[in-house]
């Protein structure tokens, strides 16, 4: 990945992470619309769409409609809650975070993870 597209995935990711934390701060979940853009902003997240992503979390902070040919259709949006939306958004962002921290410990911890005599 380049630089830019690096800096454009953590942009997208702080900017969902803070409209959740903005919902929970006034314990409320979001509206069906808001739902909407922040789910598709976390499957353009996924799929490696960062400019995509970012117009979806900007329709969501903007209450956007949703597309006339969904809006009528029941989907997943329709009863999400701020707690879904955070666990959506980690279950994508965890796996990043969790692969980094294992390697270092086992670099980090030296001879004496290995087996090594710490006392030579």
């Amino acid at each position: 990945m380049t630089d830019l597209a690096d800096a454009t995935r953590l942009t997208l990711c702080q900017r969902i992470h803070r409209f959740v934390l903005v919902l929970e701060r006034f314990k409320r979940n979001p509206n069906r619309r808001e739902a909407y853009h922040v789910l598709s902003a976390i499957e353009a997240l996924r799929e490696g769409r960062y400019e995509a992503g970012l117009q979806c979390i900007r329709a969501a902070e903007l209450v956007a409609p949703i597309p006339e040919g969904l809006a009528l259709l029941p989907g997943l949006h329709d009863d999400m809650t701020a707690t879904e939306l955070r666990e959506a958004l980690r279950a994508i962002v965890r796996p990043v975070e969790t692969d980094v921290p294992a390697s270092g410990v086992a670099e980090a911890a030296g001879p004496e993870a290995a087996g090594g005599d710490a006392t030579n």
